[in-house]
């Protein structure tokens, strides 16, 4: 259900035009629970390229809700007071993977070379790269590709993948 202070659409904005941010192949769009909007902000509006199209809070401020958008990319990013976190829930440090819901977002991108450089100059948490092709995946399989699997600000697992 949508809250009344949350707009019903959103108008479309131009693409920002930096040559340094990742550059995504397609439409996406994601939405986050974070711990910290201002953070998580700066990392993905930093990282794609992203700017403010959005920003709206419930009248009591419980809820911050920022959508960021440009380039076929859109990331809502959402604070709640009393949202915690998987480790605070379980009593005990929680991969994301090893509870239900969501494990990981994804975005196919054009150049995975430039991302990880990118990626590691911005110092991110990155957790691995597969940039060639294990010895046990078939030259036949047709699924593999090129990928690299970072953290976020927040802990959520971010895999990008080369598009063929």
């Amino acid at each position: 259900m949508r809250p009344s202070w949350l707009p019903a659409f959103l108008l479309a904005v131009a693409p920002a035009a930096a040559a340094a941010q990742v550059e995504v192949v397609g439409p996406s769009f994601v939405a986050l629970s974070v711990p910290d909007l201002p953070a998580s902000e700066r990392w993905y509006g930093s990282l794609f390229g992203l700017t403010r199209v959005f920003e709206g809070a419930a009248p009591d401020s419980s809820t911050q809700v920022v959508l960021l958008a440009g380039r076929g990319v859109r990331v809502e990013l959402v604070w709640h007071r009393t949202a915690r976190s998987l480790a605070a829930l379980t009593g005990a440090p929680t991969a994301p993977d090893q509870v239900y819901g969501p494990a990981k977002i994804g975005f196919y991108v054009r150049d995975l070379d430039r991302v990880l450089a990118q990626l590691r100059a911005q110092r991110a948490t990155i957790e691995g790269t597969w940039l060639t092709r294990p010895p046990h995946v078939a030259a036949t399989d047709t699924l593999w590709t090129r990928n690299i699997l970072v953290r976020d600000p927040a802990g959520t697992y971010v895999q990008f993948f080369e598009a063929r």
